[in-house]
C-alpha cells in the first residue's frame, strides 16, 4: 500500500504551519525594511534631483513639501513635494518660478519629518550646489511606529547626504549627535 498515515500527516502539517509562520514574521520585516528605504530613497533623489536642477540652471532651486499647486506646511512631506527653480530664492512656488518635478506622497500613515539649521520648511540649492546653509535631516517615521523601521539621512551644508547607523547595535539608528532616533 502506498498513502500517508496519519502521523506523517500531522507531521508534514505541522512542519508546513512553522515554516509558514517563519515567512510571514520575516516576510511582514521586509516589507517593512524595503518600505522605509523605498520612501527615504526617493526622498534622497529628490534632493540631488534639486541639488543637479540648481547648478545646471544657474538659478536656486528649491525643494518643498507639496499636496498641490504649492508648497505646503512644515513638515507635509508626506503628501508630495515639489521641486522648481526658485528666481527669487524665497522658498514659495511663484509665477516667474519654473515647476521641474512633482513627487508621489507617502503611504498614508507613514511621514517624513524635515528639521534643518535657520528651520525652514524648505531646501533650496543655490547656484554653486550648495544649500543655502541649511544642514539638516530628513527623518522617515513608520505608520505603526516601530523606529526600527525610522530612516534618516542627514546633510551637510554643502548638500551631501550620509544614512543614519545603528552602531550601538540596538536595532534602532542613531542621529548626527549618537541619540537614538525618534518619531515626533
Amino acid at each position: 500500500m502506498r498513502g500517508l498515515t496519519l502521523i506523517e500527516l500531522l507531521v508534514a502539517l505541522a512542519v508546513g504551519g512553522a515554516l509558514l509562520s517563519w515567512a510571514t514574521v520575516n516576510g511582514s520585516h521586509l516589507i517593512e525594511t524595503r518600505r522605509a528605504s523605498a520612501a527615504l530613497n526617493q526622498t534622497l533623489g529628490a534632493v540631488a534631483f534639486t541639488r543637479h536642477a540648481a547648478v545646471t540652471h544657474r538659478a536656486t532651486a528649491t525643494l518643498c513639501p507639496s499636496a498641490g499647486g504649492g508648497c505646503g506646511l512644515r513638515n507635509t512631506w508626506h503628501e508630495g513635494a515639489l521641486i522648481f527653480v526658485d528666481v527669487d530664492g524665497d522658498g514659495n512656488l511663484d509665477a516667474e518660478d519654473t515647476p521641474l518635478r512633482r513627487l508621489p506622497g507617502l503611504r498614508q500613515a507613514d511621514r517624513v519629518f524635515w528639521r534643518s539649521f535657520r528651520n525652514r520648511r524648505h531646501l533650496s540649492f543655490l547656484p554653486s550646489g550648495l544649500t543655502d546653509w541649511q544642514s539638516g535631516n530628513f527623518t522617515y517615521c513608520p505608520a505603526n511606529g516601530d523606529l526600527r523601521y525610522a530612516r534618516q539621512a542627514i546633510l551637510n551644508a554643502q548638500g551631501r547626504a550620509r544614512l543614519a547607523r545603528d552602531d550601538d547595535g540596538d536595532g534602532i539608528r542613531e542621529d548626527a549627535s549618537g541619540r537614538d532616533l525618534r518619531c515626533p
